[in-house]
């Protein structure tokens, strides 16, 4: 096979391939990538042609020099493509650089279509107003054939200088750009990035290789360029139909068109901004689309940085699943939280859709929903609940005070019934308060004792006597010792006071104090070793509530006047509480009972205080 038919069968298969490859690629959905990809085969197909053309020409001249202008304007897609990939990648270039670049685009193309004008320039004559820049680019050309491969042989001008000028200078610009795209890494995986920048610049080495390799052997029609664009075309056509090549923009461009009223936005996968609508936009003015490529927590503003932040960083609260298909995208259901962007006189709720591709998360379109009246009733409904509650709670409030006057209305009966017992009420109260809250500080029953405990003692131990309203109250005024008839009865107070509180509260609200309350009556009367009444229960068997109300009630017996002992001192009465440890108490209460003994003094100092005065004021009173 002659040379002249290898390179014929390189330019057609050239042709072919970028033929190829312009129908996969104009097939694809229409996407930023899809318009670079058919722009850029377009020009490549031109190229090819004019190579095709020279093989084919069988050294006429005309068909050579519209091949060879074919050929020159086909490489005139390299500025093009700069141009192209500086808008993909969203850099803005200087107003002046993009007119400088028309005016040289015009001027080479000038020269490529005038190299063959008329020789005499005729103002009345259009077709030879090209005549002005005829010798520019190429002082002279001849049709020659060496070696059976036709050719134009030409004598370069200054023109094809700064084309080939213009070559040097794409190539350096386009690593360059890489470069800068490569180390900030905005938008595109990493070997998406490398594949187009091999793309755009193998042509252009080749067609340098090939302006050094025609200088060495003197033949122009080698065709180096059209074996470098079939490489760069089946790359391109790769990228787009196999490995589904795209930013997250395009996968999200239907979602973005459907709520085109709705403000949106697009993070890739390391949660940068690759797009912003125009909705979201004008809702906030301090954002603009110079923020693509940053951070979107930082760059958005914070009142919604944080809403988008809880959705996309959690991302172990997204439920999703990965495509099983490589050869398609698609965008997973729409999940929301809680959280609430308000923005002028309106609410929005953050919603985010995951992006998924070739098995592969490639980043997410956020979104707001106005929720303006939803969140309007739900303020609205919450503050109807909140009044409705407070309402509750101070209903229960007035029950609770309602139900504690009503238990001291009760012991006040009691107390009056046993004349001997004035002050015991209140002074036992605060007794067992005190003991029970030194409990609750010392740990010494963390499973019983908290505050909701401290605070029912408190209130329920006025009615550990009740159920002397039952008994014959001279019984309880007897001076002497108790027969033991009378002592059997006395003893009855106990079961009567727990079955009055049964009867009489059992349907309270608060069942934790009815059966408190029922303990303490029951109760108070048992001794820690079992020899107490009525039960004869031992040790913790014994509610903690009776045996702190036995210490109390025992103290307080011990240091007032009865009508059949004289009061003991505090000190005597410690004394006596001491040594029953063991037997008649709880070890336990008695150390805290022991360890708060001043403010147990206080107390009843106190108490005997204001009982004395209100005699005092009240002297018909008994």
């Amino acid at each position: 096979m002659s040379v002249l038919g290898l390179e014929q069968i390189v330019t057609s298969v050239s042709i072919a391939f970028s033929l190829i490859c312009f129908a996969i690629i104009i097939m694809q959905h229409s996407s930023e990538e899809q318009r670079v990809g058919v722009t850029y085969t377009v020009f490549s197909l031109i190229t090819c042609l004019g190579y095709c053309q020279i093989l084919y020409s069988y050294a006429s001249l005309p068909m050579l020099i519209f091949a060879t202008k074919l050929k020159y304007l086909g490489t005139l897609s390299i500025v093009a493509s700069l141009l192209l990939v500086f808008n993909y990648f969203h850099i803005k270039i200087p107003k002046w650089i993009n007119i400088l670049t028309v005016v040289i685009l015009t001027l080479l193309c000038l020269m490529i279509f005038g190299f063959d004008a008329p020789s005499q320039f005729e103002l009345s004559n259009p077709h030879s107003w090209l005549n002005f820049c005829r010798t520019w680019l190429f002082k002279s050309y001849k049709g020659v054939i060496r070696d059976g491969i036709p050719y134009l042989k030409k004598e370069n001008a200054w023109g094809h200088a700064l084309f080939i000028g213009i070559c040097v200078f794409y190539a350096i610009v386009m690593t360059i750009l890489f470069l800068h795209v490569f180390i900030k890494n905005k938008v595109m995986e990493i070997r998406n990035l490398v594949l187009l920048y091999f793309i755009f610049i193998i042509p252009t080495l080749c067609y340098l290789f090939e302006k050094v390799f025609i200088k060495i052997i003197g033949i122009e029609s080698i065709p180096i360029v059209p074996l470098g664009i079939v490489i760069s075309d089946i790359i391109f056509a790769y990228l787009i139909a196999i490995r589904k090549f795209c930013d997250v923009n395009m996968l999200a461009s239907n979602v973005i068109f459907d709520m085109v009223n709705t403000p949106a936005f697009v993070l890739d996968r390391k949660y940068r901004l690759t797009n912003i609508n125009d909705t979201a936009l004008q809702m906030f003015p301090e954002m603009s689309m110079k923020m693509i490529g940053a951070n979107a927590f930082i760059s958005m503003p914070i009142v919604l940085s944080s809403a988008v932040q809880d959705l996309v960083v959690e991302e172990n609260t997204l439920t999703y699943t990965i495509a099983q298909s490589n050869t398609s995208a698609y965008i997973n259901s729409s999940y929301s939280i809680n959280s609430f962007v308000p923005c002028g006189d309106k609410v929005f709720q953050p919603k985010i859709c995951r992006i998924i591709s070739a098995n592969e998360l490639h980043g997410f379109v956020v979104w707001l929903e106005d929720v303006t009246l939803l969140h309007s009733y739900k303020d609205k409904l919450e503050n109807e609940v909140n009044k409705k509650t407070a309402q509750l709670l101070e209903n229960a409030k007035k029950l609770r005070l309602m139900r504690d006057q009503m238990v001291f209305g009760f012991s006040s009966l009691a107390e009056h019934h046993d004349l001997s017992s004035k002050g015991h009420l209140h002074r036992t109260a605060s007794y067992t308060q005190a003991i029970a809250n030194e409990l609750l500080n010392e740990k010494m029953f963390p499973a019983e004792v908290d505050n909701a405990f401290v605070e029912r003692m408190f209130q329920v131990a006025p009615l550990h006597d009740i159920g002397k309203t039952y008994i014959d109250k001279e019984i309880f005024n007897k001076a002497g010792t108790l027969t033991d008839a009378e002592y059997e009865l006395m003893k009855q107070h106990t079961t009567m006071g727990a079955n009055f509180i049964d009867s009489v509260m059992g349907d309270n609200i608060d069942p934790l104090y009815v059966r408190m309350a029922h303990d303490v009556a029951l109760y108070h009367h048992e001794w820690w070793d079992g020899t107490g009444y009525p039960m004869k229960i031992v040790g913790n068997q014994i509610p903690l509530s009776a045996r702190i109300m036995a210490v109390a009630d025992n103290y307080d017996a011990l240091v007032t006047e009865r009508p059949y002992k004289r009061p003991f001192s505090s000190e005597e009465a410690f004394a006596i509480i001491h040594k029953a440890s063991g037997t008649h108490f709880d070890p336990v209460v008695v150390r805290a009972f022991e360890s708060i003994r001043s403010k147990i003094e206080s107390i009843k100092e106190s108490i005997d205080r204001a009982e004395a005065n209100y005699k005092e004021i009240n002297p018909d009173i008994i």
